[in-house]
């Protein structure tokens, strides 16, 4: 009896301390992020490391902002891009836990006027399997050639023009990574709610999760001007110029919402992932739902999740920018990591990186660390 319970407490002691901050390994991410750093002339990031609900590494590396030579800072807000796509489906998750929607729902019971859809699902917009291209009045491509010459036109006109093209493939036979279901996605979520998204995303997430730092900033383009809303402790972005770092602004359409143009803090996305772990806003079993995979068996899971199974090691995220954001969850343990950064011209490598040093078995993808963005001047 006295072995068994002897036994019992080890167990337990181990589980706990596989719960803690380990200082080697933390001083290794950050010898780690600072040699990236240095190798790809990023100027700030900030990462996090999360499990269980608590926090195991959380810190903040370099400036945010050069003109001011602000440090990053927990609370400075990222662009996260693409990343923006895990929230529009955390939104629809909470949705479908209350019974507000369904993932089985034909979209022409919110489109009614739209009968080339009529075989497309909310789960095939979440998946990527709706066969919609992307529009060109956001810059859109098909393949890998614009559609058409950048324009920012209202969603109500960006879904009619979406309305009249062709599917791509039909529904559920294929998935493919295209803005445009999110585009169709939002559409639905601004019907149904009666508000634009980002307000959506703020009431009936962000502030039940305590995420008070970020948002849109919603930003106006013109000739020869452009306006765009506050957001506190926001990042610049940067990519590689002759003589040193240039500025850069990527512009995301209010139309486009859905799929990118969420600012946050690694203090928000920090809470994010601990509210999934302790199950206080979406429960268990939206949770598994919606990292499933779909009768495809692809990249994406049933609610729009990246998913692969790497050497026996489930994995869900997103990244975003490519390199500005990346998530990357192992949900069975509920272990998170969670990588920022300023640099535009970066791949999202180092999240894998970071994961392999808690994982052992994780093969990150072999990629490179940079592109060329040829804005240089």
């Amino acid at each position: 009896m006295r072995t068994t319970i002897l036994c019992f407490a080890a167990i337990l002691i181990g589980i706990n301390s596989m719960a803690q901050p380990n200082p080697s390994r933390n001083r290794a991410i950050d010898a780690y992020i600072s040699k990236e750093m240095k190798e790809t002339g990023t100027l700030g990031m900030a990462v996090a490391v999360i499990k269980n609900g608590k926090i195991l590494h959380s810190n903040t590396y370099g400036l945010a902002n050069i003109e001011y030579s602000i440090t990053v800072s927990p609370r400075t807000n990222f662009a996260i891009a693409s990343a923006t796509k895990l929230f529009t489906s955390s939104l629809l998750m909470k949705w479908v836990q209350s019974g507000k929607i369904k993932l089985e729902d034909p979209i022409s019971k919110f489109i009614p006027e739209a009968p080339q859809w009529r075989d497309i699902r909310i789960q095939h917009l979440l998946a990527h399997e709706a066969g919609i291209v992307w529009p060109g009045t956001l810059g859109g491509y098909l393949g890998i050639g614009a559609s058409s010459e950048f324009k920012v036109e209202p969603i109500e006109t960006v879904i009619r023009q979406l309305k009249d093209s062709a599917l791509v493939f039909p529904p559920g036979s294929k998935q493919a990574y295209q803005n445009g279901d999110y585009f169709v996605l939002q559409y639905i979520i601004e019907k149904i709610a009666g508000e634009p998204i980002e307000t959506v995303l703020k009431k009936e997430l962000l502030a039940p999760m305590e995420m008070l730092d970020g948002g849109f900033d919603v930003e106006y383009r013109g000739f020869p001007f452009q306006t765009m809303y506050p957001i506190a402790n926001k990042s610049q972005n940067f990519t590689n110029g002759t003589n040193g770092p240039l500025i850069f602004k990527g512009y995301y359409s209010p139309a486009s919402f859905g799929a990118g143009g969420m600012f946050l803090s690694l203090s928000d996305l920090s809470k994010w992932a601990i509210s999934l772990d302790r199950e206080t806003i979406l429960k268990k079993e939206v949770q598994q739902k919606a990292i499933a995979p779909t009768a495809l068996n692809g990249g994406f899971s049933s609610m729009g999740w990246a998913i692969q199974t790497n050497h026996g090691l489930p994995i869900a995220g997103h990244s975003g920018g490519p390199g500005l954001a990346d998530i990357l969850r192992v949900p069975r343990d509920k272990f998170t990591v969670i990588v920022l950064g300023n640099n535009a011209d970066l791949y999202a490598y180092m999240a894998g990186e970071i994961l392999k040093m808690y994982y052992p078995e994780f093969v990150p993808e072999n990629m490179p660390k940079s592109f060329e963005r040829s804005l240089i001047r």
